[in-house]
């Protein structure tokens, strides 16, 4: 037998017996463990992991072989003397003329069968080391917690929150393309990673965000680098792939789910002198393979797109990275160019085409006689003057279409070609074809337009992409890229336009002139779009009087700054919802609520108060899964009643907190005391009623482009009236009347940046302002309001149950029966002493201070010398006297001691 054939025959017959045959030479070498090599010696630089049964092995020292390579170096010799040593143990007739085995059929199908068995084996073992990985996941992660990582803040994710083990190591699961968790990888906060032992890597990945629709994928590396290109691309599917070596089989894994999506392999630059580029050698294996791109930073020393951020900001990098992307992707555009021209070219290809006289389906046929070519016609739509692409907040995709006399309508890219599709198209005013084929046709020659143009979908209105977005879909200012208004208003028709910003300042603003409270509302109106310049809170003000005091008027002069009047009152009778939509399609702008009273719930007053000030609505589920993104706003808010927001929810039992009052201001509104031209007060008013109806809309759109222009000097007026407005108000007042203060300071900035439009003095717009704290602060009061809210909450118990329910000391039962018992009380033996209210625990934290923390409730009382605490001083409990033998814990009330003016009178 030659030597060839000995070595070949030994590899197939020694086949998972060589941890067997390693032993008969000496060499002990368990399976899959770290030890010391039986050749070059060490400690745990050798792993036999055996793979296949062929004896495979790895060293750190001296490399890796099979078993044959193993016995080899064992023995010191060459290969074949190796193989003869092995041949001799495992019955191998070297000395025979007969064919080798490893050449005969028969042992060919036993080799197949083995390799089936090794296979199955290996996938028994993937599914073991699954089971050991998760187990292993499981105990890591019991113990942690959410918070933000020392290694992503040094690099610059300040408020990034992630999985953090207890020493502050973050921990990433890596998922495969069923969304299993196969892998983890572990950074310490010194940026030392790891992955957990047992993790299937090969394949799996770390998404960073879930965008709805996916047209772009990006992979990268490591964790901050996917991090980055998220922030580069936001609207694109970003995952990490930990390592280059993964990056191809993480590509092929998103092809596979993303079939038309593009593909950017997002590398290191790992350049170094002399040296092979591993992460662009990787990059671009992995783009090739899935026929993407791979993109590198333009660097000339080693970098990821993580480090050229740091280095050069998120804004370079992201014209950088994008102008990667376009070079890579140029080959791609100028394929499908030349493919595109090459179909125009060919008179016989079916086709669409989009004419003035509407879009048909073209079906060439040439006559057999003659040769002619004979264009076969189907109506598919009117005509369509143009089709472009748009994008959401949500980086949900859309089609924007644009027909006859500047109709435009904007339909989701998954509803083309579905029912919805066409009914919005239709519902708009789009007339298509009902037949289902040709309708087919096309859905499919819309999806496959190129469009050059990006547009931006948005349903709020407000500042958007540079420009402001008013409810009625208008646009003010030139915005970066081309916007669509998706959102509707009940108030959209009011949105227009009636004289010009002259007119009402003469007619409008100039009757308002030495009226405080006309002027102050006037400037909340001024305000609305000067909030998400400064960053100010959404507020709003509420003026009641009874009905002849003007404030319905009041009301008319501000919101006439930006249209009719009349169109854009909406009213408090509303739902929730209803009253989200409404803001977001006020965000950033003036919200018009009027009479309070008049045929609407208070609870649902309440909750749209609630709703509106907040900023944000409710968490809502989306029908596909997951929850919706939640909606948020910032507006100010204009209402009118006969009642103070308060009195009229307290008139129906609902509790007003005292962070609502400091959201929605009650001022009480006066009559007009400077008339101008006009003889009677009546006279005024009629003659604002019809100047207002004259005059609106034209100040405001000028108001908004002087404010685009003025940024800078929005912000600064802001800054310097809150200063003034921190200085003005005593420390000792309380909590809540400081935080309204900032909403007086928004509107004294905005008069004062309003003035070219009224034409005011500026000493004039201070004074306003000055003047209606001044009455709000009065019916408000000084104090902290929470505070007053639960002093009175005490009062109004102990009133109305103080006899009734608690009994007197001395008590028997037999006397004086006392139903729902809530504690005992005494008096003093002198007239002027209280009575002491011995309250039993579960009365004081479940009725008394209902609707509060019970704590917070009784260190008020304390403060307000209502409740005695222990002498302890730890605690809000004390013992009661002893009753039949018992004491008990209690909480010690008395009503609040009289004021020194009280006690004077």
């Amino acid at each position: 037998m030659k030597p060839i054939d000995v070595i070949r025959e030994v590899k197939l017959k020694a086949n998972g017996q060589w941890q067997n045959i390693l032993s008969n030479l000496g060499a002990e070498v368990p399976l899959n463990t770290h030890t010391a090599c039986p050749h070059c010696g060490g400690k745990d630089r050798f792993r036999f992991d055996d793979k296949d049964g062929n004896g495979t092995f790895i060293c750190n020292q001296c490399g890796s072989g099979d078993g044959l390579d193993l016995v080899q170096r064992v023995l010191g010799g060459s290969v074949t003397e190796a193989a003869y040593e092995v041949a001799g143990m495992i019955g191998i007739d070297t000395r025979s003329d007969n064919p080798p085995a490893y050449r005969s059929h028969e042992v060919k199908a036993q080799q197949d069968a083995l390799k089936a068995q090794q296979a199955q084996n290996q996938a028994n073992e993937q599914v073991e080391k699954h089971k050991r990985f998760a187990a292993r996941y499981s105990r890591t992660i019991a113990n942690a917690k959410q918070g933000e990582s020392d290694y992503l803040k040094t690099k610059g994710f300040d408020s990034t929150t992630v999985t953090l083990l207890t020493d502050g190591s973050l921990i990433i699961p890596l998922m495969d393309a069923d969304g299993t968790i196969t892998a983890a990888q572990t950074i310490k906060p010194n940026g030392e990673k790891r992955l957990l032992l047992d993790s299937a890597k090969n394949g799996s990945y770390y998404p960073i965000n879930e965008p709805v629709n996916v047209s772009t994928v990006i992979i990268a590396e490591g964790l901050a680098t996917a991090m980055t290109c998220q922030l580069i691309q936001p609207e694109a599917y970003t995952v990490a792939a930990i390592d280059a070596g993964n990056l191809i089989h993480v590509a092929k894994v998103m092809r596979t789910k993303y079939p038309e999506s593009q593909i950017i392999i997002a590398g290191d630059n790992d350049i170094k002198p002399d040296q092979s580029n591993t992460g662009k050698l990787a990059a671009e294996k992995a783009a090739k393979a899935v026929n993407g791109i791979a993109v590198l930073p333009p660097t000339d020393d080693k970098a990821d797109w993580d480090d050229y951020r740091l280095s050069h900001g998120i804004e370079a990098a992201r014209q950088a990275f994008n102008a990667e992307v376009d070079k890579q992707g140029s080959k791609v555009m100028i394929e499908i160019d030349v493919n595109h021209k090459a179909l125009k070219s060919d008179p016989m290809k079916i086709r669409i085409e989009s004419r003035d006289d509407g879009v048909f389906l073209v079906t060439p046929k040439a006559d057999k006689e003659t040769g002619e070519i004979i264009n076969h016609e189907q109506w598919l739509s009117n005509a369509i003057k143009r089709i472009t692409k748009g994008v959401n907040d949500l980086n949900q995709k859309y089609l924007i279409f644009e027909w006859g006399n500047n109709n435009v309508q904007a339909v989701p890219m998954g509803d083309i070609g579905e029912r919805e599709g066409w009914k919005t198209l239709k519902n708009a005013g789009l007339i298509v074809t009902t037949k289902s084929g040709l309708r087919q046709s096309l859905s499919d020659w819309l999806l496959r337009q190129k469009f050059k143009e990006n547009w931006s979908i948005t349903n709020k209105s407000g500042w958007h992409k540079g420009a402001y977005i008013m409810p009625d879909g208008s646009i003010i200012g030139t915005p970066e890229q081309p916007i669509f208004f998706n959102g509707q208003s009940a108030a959209a028709t009011a949105y227009q336009t009636s004289g010009t910003v002259e007119s009402w300042r003469n007619d409008v603003a100039r009757l308002a002139n030495g009226n405080s409270f006309m002027m102050f509302a006037i400037g909340a109106a001024l305000a609305a779009p000067m909030t998400s310049i400064t960053g100010a809170d959404s507020f709003g003000i509420h003026i009641y009087a009874q009905s002849t005091a003007g404030k319905s008027t009041t009301a008319d002069m501000a919101v006439s700054l930006y249209g009719d009047p009349d169109l854009q009152r909406l009213t408090w009778y509303g739902t929730e919802y209803g009253m989200t939509n409404e803001a977001v399609a006020h965000n950033d702008g003036l919200l018009y609520l009027d009479e309070v009273g008049q045929g609407a719930d208070p609870k649902h007053v309440y909750k749209s108060a609630y709703t509106l000030f907040n900023g944000k609505g409710k968490i809502q589920g989306a029908k596909d899964g997951g929850n919706r993104q939640v909606q948020s706003w910032r507006t100010v808010a204009i209402s009118t009643g006969e009642k103070d927001i308060e009195t009229f929810l307290l008139n129906s039992g609902v509790k007003v907190n005292a962070g609502q009052l400091v959201r929605l201001l009650n001022i009480p509104i006066e009559r007009a005391t400077e008339l101008h031209e006009c003889e009677t007060g009546k006279a005024h008013a009629d003659l604002i009623k019809v100047n207002c109806r004259d005059s609106y809309g034209a100040a405001g759109r000028y108001w908004i482009e002087y404010l685009s222009n003025h940024k800078d000097e929005a912000k600064e007026a802001y800054r310097a009236a809150q200063q003034r407005w921190n200085k003005l108000i005593p420390s000792s007042y309380g909590e809540q009347v400081h935080r309204a203060s900032d909403r007086f300071a928004t509107i004294e900035a905005a008069l004062i940046m309003g003035r070219v439009i009224t034409g005011w003095s500026e000493q004039d717009c201070r004074d306003v302002v000055q003047a209606i704290f001044n009455v709000w602060v009065a019916e408000f009061g000084t104090g902290n309001k929470e505070y007053e809210q639960i002093k009175e909450q005490a009062e109004a118990f102990l009133n109305a149950h103080g006899l009734s329910r608690f009994a007197p000391i001395p008590y028997d039962v037999r006397d004086l029966p006392i139903r729902d018992l809530a504690g005992y009380r005494k008096k003093g033996s002198n007239e002027d002493d209280p009575i002491i209210f011995y309250t039993f625990p579960s009365a004081f934290e479940k009725e008394i201070a209902a609707g509060f923390n019970y704590k917070q409730f009784a260190e008020a009382l304390k403060m307000a010398g209502m409740l005695t605490p222990p002498t302890s001083g730890r605690g809000y409990q004390r013992k009661s006297p002893r009753i039949d033998g018992r004491q008990f814990n209690v909480y010690v009330l008395q009503f609040a001691p009289d004021s020194t003016e009280e006690d004077n009178n």
